[in-house]
């Protein structure tokens, strides 16, 4: 993660340039619409097993006919 982060960090300010305050602001902004799509995925994860068994949450994932 540490890498991947870092990554992440040198082609922004590659982008925005070192010198350009807003480079800061849009790193944040990416990290803030991850953090959301993380928190989206566990509360959907949460409703899909709330009041039922692993086993009925897996028939209901799979892929039936042409979907």
């Amino acid at each position: 993660m540490r890498f991947l982060q870092r990554f992440n960090d040198q082609q922004l300010r590659q982008a925005g340039g070192d010198g350009d305050p807003g480079s800061a602001d849009l790193l944040q902004q990416f990290r803030s619409q991850g953090d959301r799509l993380l928190a989206a995925g566990d509360e959907a994860i949460q409703r899909a097993l709330a009041g039922s068994n692993s086993e009925a949450f897996l028939r209901a994932g799979r892929q039936q006919g042409g979907q």
